[in-house]
């Protein structure tokens, strides 16, 4: 039976976001998660990550794949990148996301101090470097960048400054801003950045991805509270065999590369 693609209705949500035909039609095809070239696809979207984010792996930087929502690539980095014994998150929350992040972390018995702010207001820089200071035993500092609940833009540089001021870990959360705006993974100090393939670059739900400093993603290993969302276990996997651990979204890694090269088409002609 034949198909027809007809025209969607743009989509205005926090995501998914409206895709292209070319996008949709990338992933009218099979290819078996062994098939070399999946496996070759799989490391060319890891390598346009690293350049979207301004770095590379000769910097120390790797970029991991992860099924499932940008919900999912949060709580992988969260669950394995917190050390089980003396791991403690500074969570800096000024919408729901925020507040998933703090959920996270009581799931998965991780030690916590909040910080939270009202949905229009930014996070204090004066805060989060007296609460570092007052709690020596935090070692991981995590915020959203544009949190979707009200649309504020987090200042993740001067975060990223005081965090590194105290010697600690960043994460970022940068789900609704990542591919749209331009960020130096470098530059920001960040060692974990979570995004995902149906925000800002347009690819379809399917799967999340961290870029992630190369010293502190070593620091995961033995850290995870999951077998399936084992940030480590996932990047050594696809280093081995350049393979998933378990069954990949292969129809949406078609589709995000797809979206990438329209990507970085796009801001060829800005």
């Amino acid at each position: 039976m034949e198909t027809t693609l007809t025209k969607d209705k743009l989509l205005f949500t926090p995501g998914p976001l409206t895709t292209s035909m070319t996008v949709k039609q990338a992933m009218l095809r099979d290819l078996g998660s062994r098939d070399i070239e999946f496996i070759n696809t799989v490391k060319q979207v890891r390598n346009a990550l690293l350049v979207m984010g301004e770095v590379s792996q000769a910097q120390g930087y790797e970029a991991v794949l992860m099924q499932g929502s940008g919900t999912f690539g949060v709580e992988s980095v969260i669950s394995s990148a917190l050390p089980k014994v003396g791991g403690h998150l500074l969570v800096i929350i000024n919408g729901a996301y925020g507040d998933r992040i703090a959920k996270m972390a009581d799931v998965h018995g991780i030690t916590k101090t909040v910080l939270k702010y009202a949905e229009d207001e930014y996070p204090s820089l004066e805060d989060i470097d007296s609460t570092l200071e007052q709690n020596p035993s935090i070692t991981h500092a995590v915020v959203v960048h544009c949190e979707t609940t009200s649309g504020i833009f987090n200042p993740i540089k001067a975060i990223g400054e005081v965090v590194k001021k105290h010697g600690k870990t960043y994460i970022v959360d940068a789900m609704s801003s990542f591919g749209a705006v331009p960020t130096n993974i470098a530059d920001n100090q960040i060692d974990f950045l979570v995004s995902s393939s149906n925000k800002c670059i347009e690819g379809v739900p399917g799967f999340s991805f961290s870029i992630i400093q190369k010293d502190a993603l070593n620091a995961c290993k033995g850290n995870a509270r999951s077998l399936s969302l084992d940030l480590y276990a996932q990047w050594e996997g696809l280093e081995q065999n350049g393979q998933f651990r378990f069954t990949p979204p292969t129809h949406t890694i078609l589709a995000f590369w797809q979206a990438v090269q329209e990507h970085t088409d796009r801001k060829s002609v800005v």
